[in-house]
């Protein structure tokens, strides 16, 4: 009663005498016992992914705020060791890719905002098919699915590079370029967001405007628009 305002207004007196047992329909026994243990002040227990996974629906539906707390804190911290390749942490990059994809999940039905904030971050440069086919992304509702793809977008847009797992700044991007065209310059060359003079080892980068692309490489661009 005193961790769950659900808890406290089910056990509390109706007018006649204080309620001493209430039928928790279609709740484990073991899962609820798990539950209880993590509520109780004289007991601990240490957590890891699978006890939140069980623990933390629980203390959603029964308004348990500081066991919330404590598994986003816990997640946001496996999040960073993840993201740091702490020893006993990393992780393949698909397996890593489902588990901010959890994330963003659990944020969004438990409402916990920084969680949320942090596994949106991290999903964005990742390609979509690294996690469209997760039992996770599919669960989650279409406005933040909406979101998540927007985003990606709109970064792809801004830096003008497709990438999977990070996205360069505009400086950043232009300089990787630079280097590539000046071991391979046919690898740019074939790329229509580049301008390219006659000889191919020298360039020009730029984003030029439609009559400027035309002028200097009309096939290219033709092909481009197509």
């Amino acid at each position: 009663m005193q961790a769950s305002p659900v808890f406290r207004k089910m056990l509390a007196p109706d007018g006649k005498e204080k309620q001493n047992e209430v039928t928790l329909p279609d709740k484990p026994h073991e899962e609820v016992v798990l539950f209880l243990r993590c509520v109780c002040p004289m007991e601990y227990v240490k957590l890891n992914e699978g006890i939140i996974d069980v623990v933390l629906p629980l203390a959603k539906e029964y308004q348990v705020n500081s066991l919330l707390q404590k598994c986003e804190d816990w997640l946001l911290t496996e999040i960073e060791f993840i993201v740091g390749k702490v020893a006993g942490h990393v992780k393949e990059t698909q397996t890593m890719v489902e588990f901010f994809a959890k994330c963003l999940l659990y944020g969004t039905k438990n409402e916990l905002e920084s969680l949320y904030n942090r596994a949106f971050e991290l999903l964005v440069p990742y390609n979509l098919i690294r996690y469209q086919n997760t039992k996770f992304y599919k669960l989650l509702p279409d406005k933040i699915k909406w979101q998540l793809l927007e985003a990606r977008l709109v970064k792809i847009e801004k830096t003008q590079c497709i990438g999977d797992g990070s996205f360069p700044e505009e400086n950043e991007y232009v300089s990787e370029v630079e280097g590539v065209l000046m071991e391979s310059p046919c690898v740019i060359a074939n790329d229509p967001i580049f301008t390219t003079q006659q000889t191919p080892t020298t360039f020009t980068l730029g984003f030029p405007s439609q009559a400027q692309a035309r002028k200097l490489n009309p096939h290219l661009y033709g092909t481009y628009l197509k």
